[in-house]
């Protein structure tokens, strides 16, 4: 095969590759769909009480999962078992989801009226390995 069949297969297979990725066929997921199934999900559980999950998908900054919630609780051990159920949630929506991979979740909650008071995603489900909890640790945490 010649240099230029090889370039022009190459460029076909970019373009392919493209357009696969446009129809959601294949690459990275599609941020905002994801972004709108984690926000309906979290913000129809009665444990939610203000605040917004965010989801974010880059080469730059890697695929991560964040928010800072008002979650249904007096006292610390109330809010990290709504954080439970938050967790649950994400976990099990974000499976649902095409072309995604895994994330890192760096949700905090606290209770209504007092910001001092406050349960990490990493409180609540321990990190397998490093510092964050992923998306990965929140399937095997909940399929136990």
């Amino acid at each position: 095969m010649t240099g230029s069949a090889i370039g022009r297969r190459g460029v076909l297979v970019g373009i392919i590759a493209s357009l696969l990725t446009a129809c959601g066929l294949g690459g990275r997921s599609d941020a905002a769909a994801v972004q709108e199934a984690l926000r309906v999900a979290v913000e129809a559980l009665p444990e939610h009480r203000t605040g917004k999950v965010q989801f974010q998908d880059s080469n730059s900054a890697g695929t991560t999962i964040s928010g800072v919630l008002v979650l249904a609780g007096r006292d610390r051990a109330q809010i990290e078992q709504s954080l439970l159920v938050v967790l649950e949630a994400v976990s099990d929506t974000y499976d649902q989801q095409p072309g995604v991979r895994t994330a890192f979740v760096r949700i905090e909650a606290h209770p209504e009226g007092d910001r001092a008071t406050r349960v990490m995603s990493a409180d609540a489900v321990a990190p397998s390995s490093g510092a964050n909890t992923t998306t990965e640790d929140l399937t095997a945490y909940f399929a136990e």
